[in-house]
Formats: structure tokens, C-alpha cells, sequence
């Protein structure tokens, strides 16, 4: 799945920049991308590259993560897309035809724009805004909103313009993603929520964040809703035994973490070294 590489990737950028540390009050600069997203998605994936802007790793992984997305490397002189200007970067679906990526950066809009025409792009108007198309696949759209790219399919892009001029309801009204977005923590780096029945994890619901630790340590929490608070309890308790049983194997590889129980939700807090996160990235991969 799609989110799931981005979501390792991100891992990446973590890894190679953990000194550069994670702002106190992160959630409420990821608010003023959600609340553009429309109440009815089943979630979304934000990473802030702010945070990352002081390593050398920061073009690098901008790249690969604007590739994974199919956006594929933009050649800054031509397009006026520099992906070392990238900032924030918010994605969220609810299917196959609404997908929405917004893409916030210190671009050339103007000449981005020239670019499009040139490369034969088709744009409408629409509530104020100017949407592109490409006329060879009526499915995607890209439009832009301050400093920010708008693009996923055609449908996708029509309904963040509707949040944004208010015509819908935000994301940030859709309690199921809430609740779960609200458990982790405010200082992350990275965030991301899905809701829906996994058969893997047999939850309906999961979040997970990346904080960034001064000391070349990661701290990835993982929250998962359970259908009852009986089930969640079940894996609380099976999760404590295998704690136990791995324990001193844990110290060894310099993992420390914590188990909580919160009704219909199993929160995990972890702290691993950059070297096992890496492990951790390649097995995923």
C-alpha cells in the first residue's frame, strides 16, 4: 500500500536527522492542513520538513518522498519546484478516485504555472480557483491555495476546495479520526491515522507518530482501537507477556517502551537508537 512506503520513508528522514529535534506544538501547525480535508476521509499522513531543513539528508529524502507520490523529481530551474524548499507535506484518501495531497513549500509559483501550459495542461475555474488537468487523464487535478499544491484525482481536489470555502465539513469534525489523532503526542515530527478494519492487527482503528530524541534516539508511539474494550484488553494482556518475555533482549538492543490500556484503544510507546530503527526501516522495506 501506497501510505505504508510513504510511512517507512518517513521513518528515513527521522532516522537520518535525529538531532535536529521536533517543535513542542506540532499538531497545531498539522491543524491548518487537516482542517482542509474533507470530514468523510478515512485519515491522513503528515510529515513537517521543517524539522529536517539542517541536515544534509533533507533534499535527499524530500526527493524520494515527492517520487513515491508520483511527482517524480522536479527540475527546480525549469518548474520552479526546488524540493529542498518543500515544508509541509499532508496525504489523505477515502478510496480510488478521492485521493488529496497538499504540498507546502517556498516555490516559483509563477513559473510552475508557465510550466504546466507548456507541458499542454488544461485549467477550469472553479469557486475562485484555477484547477489543471491533464487532457491525455481526466483523473488527476492540481490547483494551488497560498503556498501550498493541491493535486490528487479530479474528485479529490474538488472536495478540498469545497472544505476550503467552506461548502463541506473539515476532517477535524470526524470524531472517529480525532479521538486517535488526539492520543498522540503534540511534539511529533510525523503523524499519521487510519480508520477502518485491519485484518493484520484486527483493529479499527490506528495512529502512530515519530519524536525525534536529542540523545540519537527515536520515540514512536502506536495507538490501536479495538472493537470492544474486552478485545483491547486481550492484546493489552498478550502484549505484557511477550514485554516480559523479551525483555532483557530488549535492554541488549536499546529499546525501552511502555504499555498502556485506555478503554478500546492499546497505546505503545517506544524509544529505539537510530541504528535498530534502520533495522527496523529495511525489514519493513
Amino acid at each position: 500500500m501506497r501510505i505504508v512506503r510513504i510511512l517507512a520513508i518517513l521513518l528515513a528522514i527521522i532516522v537520518g536527522t535525529s538531532l535536529c529535534g521536533c517543535v513542542k506544538d506540532n499538531k497545531s501547525e498539522a491543524n491548518e492542513l487537516i482542517k482542509m480535508l474533507p470530514s468523510d476521509y478515512k485519515g491522513f499522513v503528515y510529515v513537517n520538513f521543517k524539522n529536517i531543513e539542517n541536515s544534509k539528508y533533507a533534499s535527499e529524502y524530500r526527493s524520494k518522498i515527492l517520487n513515491s507520490l508520483g511527482l517524480r523529481n522536479a527540475n527546480g530551474e525549469k518548474t520552479g519546484i526546488y524540493i529542498n524548499k518543500t515544508k509541509r507535506m499532508l496525504i489523505s484518501e477515502n478510496g480510488y478516485n478521492r485521493i488529496i495531497f497538499i504540498i507546502e513549500g517556498d516555490y516559483d509559483f509563477d513559473k510552475f504555472k508557465k510550466h504546466l501550459k507548456e507541458t499542454g495542461m488544461k485549467s477550469v475555474e472553479y469557486e475562485g480557483f484555477k484547477i489543471y488537468t491533464k487532457t491525455s487523464d481526466g483523473r488527476l487535478a492540481l490547483t494551488f491555495y497560498k503556498d501550498m499544491i493541491i493535486a490528487g484525482t479530479k474528485q479529490g481536489v474538488y472536495e478540498c476546495i469545497d472544505v476550503i470555502k467552506g461548502k463541506r465539513d473539515s476532517l477535524l469534525k470526524n470524531k472517529e479520526v480525532m479521538e486517535i489523532y488526539d492520543k498522540l503526542p503534540s511534539d511529533a515530527c510525523v503523524m499519521s491515522v487510519t480508520i477502518g478494519y485491519n485484518p493484520w492487527y484486527k483493529t479499527i482503528g490506528e495512529g502512530m507518530s515519530i519524536t525525534l530524541k536529542n540523545d540519537h534516539r527515536v520515540k514512536v508511539v502506536r495507538v490501536e482501537k479495538y472493537k470492544d474494550e474486552e478485545t483491547a484488553k486481550e492484546k493489552y494482556e498478550e502484549l505484557l507477556k511477550e514485554k516480559e518475555k523479551h525483555e532483557e533482549e530488549m535492554k541488549k538492543k536499546g529499546i525501552s517502551g511502555d504499555v498502556k490500556l485506555d478503554g478500546q484503544y492499546l497505546i505503545t510507546d517506544s524509544v529505539i537508537t537510530v541504528f535498530l530503527s534502520l533495522l527496523v526501516l529495511y525489514n519493513t522495506l
